[in-house]
């Protein structure tokens, strides 16, 4: 790695902050991508990373992992009742963790960092639910994330696509926004409970984005064939979702 990573602590979350490596312009400032679930999507990948900003075939980005507290908690727009009986349930925090990514996490980024702002420069990804709470960003932040990454998420999440479907905010999308979807063609297998229709809910949502007036210069679905829903599939899609946010 010729980056460099920081650890800091912001009101109980631990945040990784990555920084590409110097380039030719030394004062060149980059865009800015917030990630759900910490490091876990790009540290063991940010050797491949620097290989495509040395070439130029992916664009320089800074990288601010956040790691939730409660992911159960922060990442789902609102209560909900256990997949399986006897888990946790859902608790429906998501709107007050997207209020301490906005207030708290932004503003000590854009302070401390090299980074540019403004939608065109600033996205939230994410995985699973990571992914679920980043789509939900897309709505509820519209005038701040205009980039959008959501790998594998959580469409099955009660009320979600009925909540896209209502909502009157990606026809603002349209021309300003891009968003990534993605989903492995083998997630749900073996499921018998919502999860199983991991795959045709993604479609779904992708469906409805191009109904409101998004188009396919917006959103970009991505099929990964044979994938299942695991930690090392969600790391293959993160350079190609780069790529499309920020390219």
């Amino acid at each position: 790695m010729k980056g460099h990573v920081d650890e800091i602590s912001l009101d109980g979350y631990l945040v990784h902050v990555y920084t590409p490596p110097v380039s030719v312009n030394h004062n060149e400032l980059y865009p800015v991508l917030y990630v759900q679930d910490g490091s876990s999507l790009f540290l063991s990948g940010l050797d491949e990373l620097e290989r495509g900003f040395s070439t130029g075939e992916l664009p320089r980005v800074v990288l601010v992992g956040i790691q939730p507290v409660n992911r159960l908690d922060d990442y789902t727009p609102w209560k909900a009742a256990a997949l399986v009986e006897g888990r946790p349930a859902f608790g429906g925090g998501g709107d007050a963790y997207l209020a301490f990514v906005v207030t708290k996490v932004m503003p000590y980024v854009e302070a401390k960092y090299p980074v540019q702002t403004g939608l065109e420069h600033t996205g939230m990804i994410g995985a699973s639910l990571g992914g679920l709470i980043s789509m939900y960003a897309a709505f509820q932040y519209t005038h701040i994330f205009g980039r959008i990454g959501s790998i594998s998420g959580s469409y099955w999440f009660p009320g979600m696509i009925d909540y896209m479907q209502s909502a009157s905010f990606a026809t603002v999308m349209a021309g300003t926004h891009r968003v990534y979807i993605s989903v492995g063609t083998r997630e749900g297998e073996g499921k018998t409970n919502v999860q199983k229709d991991m795959v045709p809910l993604t479609l779904q949502a992708h469906e409805v984005l191009l109904t409101q007036g998004l188009d396919t210069q917006d959103v970009l679905l991505e099929l990964d064939q044979d994938a299942v829903h695991r930690v090392d599939c969600f790391q293959r899609q993160f350079p190609q979702a780069i790529q499309w946010l920020f390219g």
